[in-house]
């Protein structure tokens, strides 16, 4: 199953003491990390939400702001007026003892501690209200990320597809050629013995020729790694039809298959051939650039 790191989301929650508005955002990285921005009231929970969203997916980039449009309710203060008489009555008393008589400015004695009292939520809500609320707010915004990350996820599969189709028929292309050039390198090989004996003085002896042959075969023989390419081919295709999104086991199969390419590359001296086996790479890169953003 292809699903993408990249995706998007926002859910909103009603409350009498306000509204929430939660986004999700994620971007395709080799690890799992997660970034949390909330308002200033909830600093607290931000570990709370990691453990939430931990589970949600196995890597990429995930960052999540909360925003809070507070009911004017609840961010109203609260003029403590037995305090502000105590400040009043001390404040008079002063000025009388050093001699001066001036109005109390009241916006001044405002911003003294404990006149105005800013409601805190916590006074109000329960703590088990308030982790209702998150984890309803972070399950939808979830579930729409989800849903948009699996779409985008088909699109990427269309592709890889498609590219990995190329592959197979740039490789059965280089097999077809591989046939006929196989004995042309044999006949090259025993043409090349022949004439180093010769110039020995020795007649060529097919034993002696054999042995010449398994000696040079690895360094001329691509058969294994064509067989290893077609098998990695199928073990793509197959993870990629697994039940989860298994985007780091694609990305060690392109490695491998990618190698393969590389070595028979430097094998074959056939030009028609290493054209194809360029060709090859070019195919394989492409499909490396899309299951980069699988997760």
């Amino acid at each position: 199953m292809y699903v993408s790191m990249t995706g998007f989301s926002r859910s909103q929650a009603e409350q009498p003491w306000g509204t929430l508005s939660l986004e999700i955002s994620s971007v395709n990285h080799r690890y799992q990390e997660i970034y949390v921005r909330l308002p200033r009231e909830f600093s607290s929970w931000e570990p709370w939400f990691h453990q939430k969203l931990r589970g949600c997916f196995r890597r990429g980039k995930l960052q999540v702001r909360m925003e809070v449009l507070w009911a004017p309710a609840y961010r109203m203060g609260r003029i403590n007026k037995e305090v502000l008489s105590s400040y009043c009555d001390e404040l008079l008393q002063i000025q009388r003892s050093m001699g001066q008589a001036r109005e109390l400015e009241l916006e001044m004695i405002l911003s003294l501690p404990g006149v105005l009292d800013i409601p805190r939520l916590e006074d109000s809500v329960p703590l088990d209200k308030l982790e209702f609320v998150f984890g309803r707010l972070i399950s939808d915004a979830v579930a729409s990320w989800d849903l948009m990350r699996r779409a985008e996820g088909s699109h990427l599969e269309s592709e890889v597809n498609a590219h990995l189709g190329e592959l197979e028929r740039l490789i059965s292309d280089i097999e077809k050629m591989w046939l006929p050039a196989k004995d042309a390198a044999l006949q090259a090989v025993r043409t090349r013995v022949s004439e180093v004996l010769q110039n020995l003085g020795e007649r060529l002896d097919e034993n002696r020729f054999l042995q010449e042959i398994v000696l040079f075969s690895d360094k001329w023989d691509i058969s294994e790694e064509l067989a290893r390419l077609k098998s990695h081919i199928i073990k793509f295709r197959s993870s990629g039809g697994d039940a989860e999104s298994a985007g780091r086991k694609l990305d060690f199969i392109v490695q491998e298959i990618n190698r393969e390419l590389n070595t028979l590359d430097s094998k074959v001296a056939d030009a028609d051939i290493r054209w194809l086996a360029v060709e090859a790479k070019a195919a394989l890169e492409r499909v490396r650039e899309q299951i980069q953003n699988i997760e």
